[in-house]
C-alpha cells in the first residue's frame, strides 16, 4: 500500500484540479484494468483525501490573511481619526490634549509594523531616501515603508514633551524617530539642540559628525560646516570657527555665512590670510570630515545612472549637479553636459517634428479663387525647474576645497 501512494504521489503536479483529474482517472483504469485494483483504489482514496486537507488548509490560510487585512484597515481607520484629533488639538494650542492623543496614537502605529530577520519597515520623506538607505544601511533586508510618518509623529511628540520640560523622554522620542527613519535630519537637529543646551558638547559633535555622514545634498553638508562653526565660536577657538564658515561657503553660497565671514575678518583682518591648506589643516586638527559619506556619493551615482538608463534625463541631470557641487569632480561635470547636449538635441528633434507635421496640417489646398501663401511656425515650450537651467561648469569651485 505504502509503495503505491509514493507511486500516485510521484506523478502528481501540484495543480489541484489537474491532481483530481488524474487520480479519478486512474481509479477508472484501476477498477477495470490492473490486478489487485482494491489496494490501489484505496491508496488514490487517502492520496485524495489528503489533498482535499491541504486545499481547505490553503482557504483557511487566505480567508485568515483576508481577516487580518480587514482589522489592518480598520486600525488604520482609527489612527486616521485620532491623527486628525491630534492635530486639531495643536493647532488650538492644547497640549495636554495632543500630548494624551498622541501617546494614544504611537502604541496602535508600532502595532501596526513589526521587523523581523526579513522585513525592516522605515519611515521616509521622500523615494529618494528610500533608495539611498536600501543601497547603504538596508543590508539583505527587504524594506517596507510604513503607512504613516512614524519618525514624524515621534518628532511631534519630543516636541510636546519638550513644552513640558521632560527632556529624557523627550530626548527618547527623537531616538524613536531616527529609529524609523535613519536619515531623519530633523530628529538628529533636534538632538543637537537638545545636547547644547545640556552643555554635552561631546555628544553634540558625535551627533554632529552622523549628520553629516548621512547628508545627501551639498546644501545639508554646509549646513553641517555651519554648526561646527558656531560650536566652535562657542568654545572661543575662533580659527577653527572661521575655518568651517569658510569650508561651508566653498560648498553652498550662502548670503549670510559671507557676512558672517565678513565679521569674523572685521574682528581679526588677519584672518583674511588664511590660505585654503591652512583652513583643510584647521578642518582636519578636529577631527572633521571634509566632503560628503562616500557611501552616500557611490548610492547617488548608482541611482543616477539607473535614471540614464531609464530614459529620466532630468532627474539624473538633478542627481549629478548635487553631486558635482559635493565632489567637484571634473567627470560628473563632463558627464552632466553630455546630458545637457542629449536634452538640447531631444529638445530640438522634437521641435522640429511639430513644425512638420505643423506645416503638413496647414498646407495650403489649391482653388479656383484664391492661392494662400501664409504658413504658421510654432514652437513647443517646457516649463524648466530651477535644478535644470544651471550649467555646471568643469572649473574648480573654490580652492578650500580638498
Amino acid at each position: 500500500m505504502d509503495e503505491k501512494i509514493k507511486i500516485i504521489r510521484e506523478n502528481l503536479s501540484g495543480d489541484y484540479a489537474s491532481d483530481i483529474e488524474f487520480l479519478n482517472t486512474l481509479y477508472e483504469e484501476e477498477t477495470s484494468t490492473i490486478e489487485d485494483a482494491k489496494t490501489t483504489i484505496e491508496a488514490i482514496n487517502i492520496v485524495i483525501d489528503e489533498l482535499n486537507k491541504e486545499q481547505e488548509k490553503l482557504k483557511e490560510d487566505e480567508n485568515k490573511e483576508i481577516e487580518e487585512d480587514v482589522e489592518k484597515s480598520d486600525k488604520e481607520k482609527e489612527i486616521d481619526q485620532m491623527i486628525g484629533n491630534l492635530l486639531e488639538h495643536i493647532d488650538k494650542e492644547s497640549d495636554d490634549e495632543a500630548l494624551k492623543s498622541i501617546e494614544e496614537i504611537i502604541p496602535k502605529i508600532e502595532e501596526l509594523t513589526k521587523s523581523d530577520d526579513k522585513i525592516i519597515y522605515c519611515s521616509f520623506k521622500s523615494e529618494f531616501e528610500r533608495n539611498l538607505f536600501e543601497r547603504i544601511f538596508a543590508g539583505e533586508k527587504n524594506v517596507v515603508a510604513t503607512p504613516y510618518s512614524n519618525d514624524v509623529i515621534y518628532i511631534i511628540y519630543s516636541d510636546l514633551l519638550l513644552k513640558k520640560k521632560r527632556r529624557t523622554e523627550a530626548m527618547e522620542a527623537l531616538d524613536r524617530a531616527i529609529y524609523w527613519n535613519f536619515l531623519s535630519r530633523e530628529a538628529r537637529e533636534r538632538k543637537l539642540d537638545l545636547y547644547y543646551k545640556r552643555k554635552e558638547i561631546v555628544k553634540y559633535l558625535d551627533t554632529l559628525k552622523t549628520l553629516q555622514m548621512i547628508s545627501y545634498t551639498v546644501e545639508d553638508i554646509a549646513d553641517c560646516y555651519n554648526k561646527y562653526a558656531f560650536i566652535f565660536n562657542d568654545l572661543k577657538d575662533t580659527k577653527s570657527a572661521y575655518a568651517m564658515y569658510r569650508l561651508s561657503y566653498s560648498y553652498y553660497k550662502n548670503e549670510d555665512v559671507a557676512n558672517i565671514i565678513t565679521k569674523f575678518e572685521e574682528l581679526d583682518p588677519s584672518l583674511k590670510e588664511m590660505t585654503s591648506e591652512e583652513i583643510i589643516k584647521l578642518v582636519e586638527d578636529n577631527e572633521v570630515t571634509i566632503g560628503p559619506n562616500n557611501k552616500i556619493v557611490k548610492a547617488e551615482r548608482d541611482i543616477a545612472t539607473y535614471f540614464i538608463q531609464n530614459g529620466m534625463i532630468n532627474e539624473a541631470k538633478i542627481m549629478l549637479e548635487n553631486d558635482y557641487y559635493m565632489t567637484n569632480d571634473s567627470e560628473i561635470a563632463n558627464l552632466y553636459n553630455k546630458l545637457l547636449e542629449l536634452e538640447n538635441t531631444i529638445s530640438n528633434t522634437k521641435n522640429e517634428e511639430v513644425v512638420e507635421e505643423k506645416e503638413e496640417v496647414e498646407k495650403p489646398k489649391k482653388t479656383a479663387t484664391k492661392k494662400s501663401t501664409s504658413t504658421t511656425t510654432t514652437k513647443k515650450s517646457s516649463a524648466k525647474t530651477k535644478s535644470t537651467t544651471k550649467t555646471t561648469k568643469t572649473t574648480k569651485k573654490s580652492e578650500t576645497k580638498k
